[in-house]
C-alpha cells in the first residue's frame, strides 16, 4: 500500500487548528449582532462546520453563503469573514466586494491571490494559511482562524470548547492511524461500492466533508441524505437495491442512539428493508468531539482507499483541469 502525502496532511489537521485558536486578531472595540461567512468548496465545508458546532450555544446567527448574493440582513451590525485558500475564487471575490459595501467588519482567511491584495488595498485583516497543498487540507487553519475570529468579537466559546477537546480528539486520531482501526475496516468495506452518508441535521456538515472526501480523496462518487427523509420519503425505493453496488452509512452520535429516539426507530426502519448499511456511532463527551471525530474518520478511511488503490489522495486531476479551463475561458 503506497502512502502519500495526504496522510501527513491529516495528521497535522488538529495540529493547524490548535496554532490558529490562538491568534490574535484586532477587530477594535466591536459588538456584532450576527456572523457572515462567506465560502467557496473546501472553505465552506470549514464553516459549516463551525457554525454546525456554535448553534448549539451561540446567542446570536451565524451563515454560511456559498453564493455571491448576499443577504440583505448583511450590514454595519455583522461581523464577515471571507475564506478562500487560492484568494482567487471569482464567487468569494464577488463576495468580499458586495459585503464590502455593507460597512460590516471583515476579515479574510487566505494564503494569498487576488484577494489579498484587495483586502491589503482596503485595510482588512488577513489572516495567512500556509499554501502549497491542496485546498482541502487548509481545514484545520480555517478551523482555527474562525474560532480565534469569533473570540475577538467577543465569542470565545466555540474557542474554549475545542481546546477542552483536542487532547481527545488527537488520541482518536492516533487510533484511525494504527493497524485494524475503524478507519481501515471502514475503508475495507467500501472498495467497489458507492457510499451513501445518511445522517441527521446537526451531523450535516460532517457528511458534506464525508462526500467530498470520498470524491477528492478515494476518487468515487459518493451521495449523502438527511435520516429523517430517508426515513420518511427514501426507504421504499432503497429496498430495491439489495444486492447493488450502493452502500448506506449512517453517520450518527453514539449519545443518539436513546432506545424509542428518533435516530434509533429510523435505524430500526432501514434494518427491517434487509439490505446492508453500516452503522457508524460516534463517541465524545461533547457535541465538538464527536463532529471532529467523524470528521477526521471520513478523511483517514478515504485516504486509506485511496492508498489501497495505489491512487494519490492528494492530487485532484480532474478538478484542476475544470479549473484550468474555467481560466482560459474568462
Amino acid at each position: 500500500m503506497v502512502q502519500s502525502q495526504a496522510r501527513a496532511r491529516l495528521h497535522e489537521f488538529l495540529d493547524d487548528i490548535r496554532i490558529c485558536l490562538d491568534t490574535k486578531v484586532d477587530l477594535g472595540d466591536i459588538k456584532v449582532k450576527d456572523i457572515f461567512m462567506g465560502a467557496m468548496g473546501g472553505s465552506a465545508i470549514a464553516a459549516n462546520i463551525v457554525a454546525g458546532c456554535c448553534s448549539h450555544y451561540m446567542d446570536i446567527p451565524m451563515c454560511t453563503n456559498r453564493s455571491p448574493i448576499i443577504p440583505h440582513w448583511v450590514g454595519k451590525d455583522t461581523l464577515s469573514i471571507i475564506s478562500t485558500y487560492s484568494g482567487n475564487t471569482d464567487e468569494t471575490i464577488e463576495m468580499y466586494t458586495k459585503v464590502k459595501t455593507t460597512g460590516s467588519t471583515m476579515v479574510v482567511i487566505t494564503s494569498g491571490g487576488k484577494i489579498k491584495e484587495m483586502a491589503d488595498r482596503d485595510g482588512i485583516p488577513t489572516l495567512m494559511v500556509p499554501s502549497g497543498f491542496q485546498p482541502r487540507y487548509s481545514a484545520g487553519f480555517m478551523v482555527g482562524y474562525i474560532g480565534a475570529i469569533m473570540s475577538a468579537a467577543g465569542h470565545p466559546e466555540f474557542s474554549e470548547r475545542m481546546k477542552g477537546c483536542l487532547r481527545s480528539l488527537e488520541a482518536y486520531r492516533n487510533y484511525l492511524e494504527s493497524p485494524g482501526s475503524l478507519a481501515y475496516i471502514l475503508a475495507d468495506k467500501y472498495k467497489g461500492h458507492v457510499p451513501v452518508v445518511c445522517t441527521e441535521n446537526k451531523f450535516k456538515s460532517v457528511s458534506l466533508r464525508w462526500k467530498a472526501a470520498f470524491n477528492e480523496n478515494a476518487k468515487t462518487i459518493c451521495f449523502d441524505t438527511a435520516l429523517s427523509e430517508f426515513s420518511y420519503c427514501e426507504a421504499n425505493p432503497w429496498s430495491e437495491y439489495k444486492g447493488k453496488k450502493l452502500r448506506l452509512i449512517v453517520l450518527t452520535g453514539e449519545d443518539d442512539l436513546v432506545e424509542g429516539g428518533p435516530v434509533k426507530t429510523a435505524v430500526n426502519n432501514i434494518k427491517s428493508l434487509g439490505f446492508p448499511f453500516d452503522l457508524v456511532a460516534i463517541g465524545g463527551t461533547t457535541h465538538e468531539e464527536r463532529l471532529f471525530r467523524a470528521l477526521i474518520l471520513g478523511d483517514y478511511l478515504t485516504v486509506y482507499m485511496a492508498e489501497q488503490a495505489g491512487i494519490d489522495a492528494e492530487l485532484t486531476p480532474v478538478i484542476s483541469e475544470l479549473k484550468n479551463r474555467l481560466r482560459k475561458e474568462q
